[in-house]
């Protein structure tokens, strides 16, 4: 394979100083496409991986995501049954290897490139906006794309599951999943709180070799401002803390290199298959059981149409987009939409319901003239990445300042130690080097701006995935978050926005050099900075997703008519199927969603083992 980037054809990067476009632009990315646009991962000998005669196996796995690769791993631990892994993307390229390089990740080959239908921008609001949404189509899923921030979510989330009616998810019964699968390595966490973390698991844990200079003035900024230092894996957020990633020696870990690239060549009841896109789940119209798979093997030269068939189960772990659509493809889903896509109904579930996710808003950009000065140029980034080439080290092997991680409760949630705003403290540059594109090719290690972001962690609003009713298989299905739709969210983010400004006042930020831009957002600039309006307006028009979908296949009781799947993820009504993956989450988790879904997977294994062996 061969990693391609979005089209930079006109890009162009500013130099802060002297408000000009730098030369070089297109060279780099030639550099980077030619070193690091291949995978480590072609390496491998191809036994096991492309095994064309075969097509019957006794668990097939749709999707070789975060949850997707821990399953693979861990059903292939019983050496009896044979294992069959389908990816629609290529491997992964040595490219998502680099931290500083996440931002060239979105849009380009690995990435699915959904996009929102036109979204509401608020309540009464006439204006209407689509919104990107990346996903991976690569091994490792969208853990390739993501930050790589490790974070469990809060205590809270797992006993609501629980209360819910959800048996077996409670904080003190996934605990022990979340320390499977990791291996702790920052010596300061494992100390102070040993009892929260595992060690010798595949997914390694820790901080980035590279720490920026302005880490420790963001983490004291936050004290300041009278957040207590804490673990936040810990099961109580409220505080601040030094980031923990998923990374090892200044390299992402995404799951397919945690838990694929260890297992890939020794285990010969592994199959995977890349290029392998699934169009159909087969189920017995009768007796309601999944028995396997059509799928087409893509290439250059043409379209292959295959089948697998599955003696125990097919386990869908695609996401939040992809596990919803196959399902409906197949006839699971609310009748009346799949009817409308001339699909035959064989259990009328409410799947693609229930869609929500985390949004962000930045209301805070602090500018410094040392920043500006500094800005490398493009053969300063080329030497850098040699650098980490030869090393991984230096500033690549960080994503910036992108350190910190704090939490906050407002006056709406009374509860000791649950959140519901999350901030992080990013980089940014005061020049797009792209106006065609919201994504940047700037690695994020670079900036002459630092933004403060907070999300939204307990958002109202829900919205929903619906297949596309003129070409149901090969297009992107309908999807809308309805962000907004519920007014407690807006209320909430702004008290949340609020207190993120004071960052700016702070003595430890004010000693680095940096102040409140004060530069109003241009569909903002009638309202006082200083006001509430100001922040609404703020929210509404600059409002972002931060990727990290939920609950399209909602887990919980039978009798629940909102439920997909019941507390076992087993698909309800249709027996050989599951779904293991984010969109089974009743509802999102205060963080970053991809430890939760490693968790989920690791508990989904244990359930298939106890029920087949």
């Amino acid at each position: 394979m061969t990693w391609s980037p979005v089209d930079y054809t006109n890009a162009c990067l500013k130099n802060p100083a002297a408000n000009s476009c730098q030369p070089g632009v297109l060279a780099l990315l030639a550099f980077i496409t030619r070193y690091l646009g291949q995978s480590y991962d072609t390496l491998y000998t191809k036994v096991n991986n492309t095994n064309d005669a075969q097509n019957e196996y006794d668990f097939i796995i749709v999707g070789a995501g975060s949850a997707g690769c821990v399953l693979a791993n861990r059903l292939s631990e019983i050496s009896d049954w044979k294992i069959l892994l389908l990816e629609a993307g290529e491997d992964e390229p040595i490219v998502a290897d680099v931290p500083g390089m996440s931002s060239f990740l979105a849009q380009s080959s690995i990435d699915y490139a959904y996009r929102t239908d036109p979204e509401p921008a608020g309540i009464g609001d006439d204006e209407k906006r689509i919104l990107a949404y990346p996903r991976g189509k690569v091994m490792g899923g969208s853990s390739v794309m993501n930050a790589m921030w490790y974070a469990r979510g809060n205590k809270q989330d797992y006993d609501d599951w629980a209360a819910a009616g959800n048996e077996g998810w409670s904080w003190d019964e996934v605990m022990p999943y979340f320390k499977k699968s990791e291996d702790a390595r920052d010596p300061e966490i494992i100390a102070k709180y040993p009892e929260s973390h595992g060690t010798g698991g595949y997914q390694t844990v820790g901080r980035f070799p590279h720490q920026n200079h302005l880490t420790p003035a963001i983490l004291e900024a936050w004290k300041e401002l009278g957040l207590e230092e804490i673990d936040y894996n810990g099961g109580n957020q409220l505080g601040v803390s030094r980031t923990q990633f998923t990374a090892v020696h200044g390299v992402r870990q995404s799951t397919n290199g945690a838990f694929i690239r260890a297992i890939r060549s020794r285990r010969s009841n592994l199959t995977i298959k890349t290029k392998a896109r699934v169009t159909k789940i087969v189920i017995g119209k009768d007796t309601k059981r999944a028995t396997g798979v059509e799928y087409v093997i893509t290439d250059h030269q043409c379209n292959l149409a295959k089948k697998a068939f599955a003696a125990k189960e097919v386990i869908i772990s695609a996401g939040v987009i992809d596990s919803p659509k196959f399902l409906m493809l197949s006839g699971i889903g609310p009748a009346d939409d799949l009817q409308k896509s001339n699909i035959e109904v064989l259990k009328d579930l409410p799947v693609g319901h229930n869609f929500h996710d985390h949004f962000l808003v930045r209301p805070l950009v602090l500018d410094s003239d040392l920043l500006k000065e500094s800005y490398p140029s493009t053969e300063d980034m080329q030497n850098d990445l040699v650098h980490w080439m030869n090393t991984h080290e230096g500033p690549l092997s960080n994503i910036g300042v992108s350190a910190v991680a704090a939490f906050y409760r407002s006056s709406r949630e009374t509860r000791p130690g649950v959140v519901d705003i999350e901030y992080y403290v990013g980089a940014g540059t005061s020049e797009k080097s792209n106006q065609s594109t919201s994504f940047s090719f700037i690695p994020t290690s670079y900036y002459d701006q630092v933004r403060v972001s907070a999300l939204m962690l307990t958002p109202k609003s829900r919205g929903y995935v619906k297949l596309n009713e003129t070409d149901p298989v090969g297009s992107q299905p309908i999807i809308r978050l309805n962000f907004l739709s519920d007014p407690r969210d807006a209320e909430i983010m702004i008290e949340g926005l609020r207190f993120a400004r004071k960052l700016a006042d702070t003595k430890a930020l004010k000693r680095e050099g940096l102040k409140d831009s004060k530069k109003p957002v241009s569909a903002c600039e009638n309202f006082e900075y200083e006001s509430d309006d100001y922040l609404e307006c703020l929210i509404k028009k600059t409002l972002s997703v931060a990727y990290h979908g939920v609950g399209t296949c909602k887990m919980g009781p039978v009798n629940d008519e909102t439920s997909v799947v019941d507390p076992k993820l087993r698909v309800i009504g249709v027996s050989g199927l599951r779904v293991i993956d984010a969109s089974v989450m009743p509802s999102v988790t205060r963080g970053n969603t991809n430890a939760a879904v490693i968790m989920i997977a690791e508990k989904g294994s244990d359930l298939i083992k106890q029920e087949w062996n």
